[in-house]
């Protein structure tokens, strides 16, 4: 059996993938060291994948196929540093019928290494970009919509920070306070600050990496809070962090919003603090970026 993938864009596919809810919720081969979650398996060891990683491959595998668990099969390997717990990952699959070679779902996401995607967000630790992993299990074990265990190949394109990871700096009089938890979600207290007359923007975490240009597709976490004079602030409506699904934007060097303007010139790894008064007696937001990489910066 055959199945060539589709090449789609990141957004609709985005929205393929994970909006229509197709996501719902080791090795002793290692990776520069970084020992995988899961262990290649009878079932994970028979499938093939033919094509480099840029172009669609043709998938083989003998049905029905009955994983043991979840497998993890490494059909080829990449180089560079090897994905964290916790990273960000930008990814192509196609997710097929381990019983009826059914192509189910294909396309691209961008999603967490972790446990956020259970087993399919886990099987990404380890891996490096450029490789192209065979992963097979029960559905409810990966975070997939199925029916029935399934085999998902993935090519692995390319890697970000899960979180900011700048040095800490000190914040400017009168904007509220971000408080990060372990795995990088943000809080904010905002004490006595008063709500601001106009936009402002501090550099919370000052991070190392390259700087984000007009023209670039900049990857991102972040959180929104709705601040009115007379109460604490509410989460608002952008809320990457509930799902671990970081979001792309293309810079426009000539945007007025206060959110693109923070992002362009801002480095990778930093974590920025944008504060945005509301027009007419309307509730001011808040936002916390975590500016995790330029997508296609290699």
């Amino acid at each position: 059996m055959r199945r060539p993938r589709l090449s789609r864009s990141l957004p609709a596919v985005t929205a393929l993938v994970l909006t229509a809810g197709l996501l719902t919720g080791c090795s002793g081969d290692l990776f520069g060291g970084c020992t995988p979650v899961f262990q290649p398996g009878d079932a994970s060891s028979t499938v093939s994948a033919s094509g480099e990683i840029d172009e669609s491959p043709a998938i083989e595998f003998p049905t029905p196929l009955i994983p043991d668990g979840v497998e993890r099969s490494v059909l080829l390997r990449g180089e560079g540093d090897p994905v964290a717990e916790g990273d960000t990952v930008r990814l192509e699959l196609t997710m097929i019928d381990a019983s009826s070679d059914e192509v189910i779902a294909e396309g691209g996401a961008t999603i967490a290494a972790n446990d956020a995607y259970l087993g399919l967000g886990e099987s990404l630790v380890c891996a490096t970009p450029g490789t192209r992993l065979a992963v097979v299990g029960d559905p409810a074990d990966l975070g997939l919509n199925a029916a029935a265990p399934v085999v998902v190949v993935i090519d692995v394109e390319e890697v970000f920070l899960g979180k900011a990871n700048g040095v800490n700096q000190l914040p400017l009089d009168g904007m509220p306070t971000v408080v990060t938890a372990v795995d990088g979600t943000p809080g904010i207290a905002v004490g006595y600050a008063a709500v601001p007359d106009e936009a402002r923007t501090s550099t919370i975490k000052a991070g190392g990496g390259a700087t984000v240009e007009g023209g670039d597709t900049v990857i991102f976490h972040g959180r929104s809070w709705s601040w009115a004079a007379d109460g604490d602030p509410s989460i608002g409506e952008l809320d990457t962090w509930a799902r671990f699904q970081p979001q792309t934007l293309e810079i426009d060097d000539a945007s007025e919003e206060p959110v693109v303007q923070a992002l362009e010139g801002a480095k990778v790894g930093s974590q920025l603090l944008v504060v945005v008064p509301g027009a007419d007696e309307a509730p001011a937001t808040i936002f916390v970026l975590d500016v995790l990489g330029i997508v296609g910066d290699e």
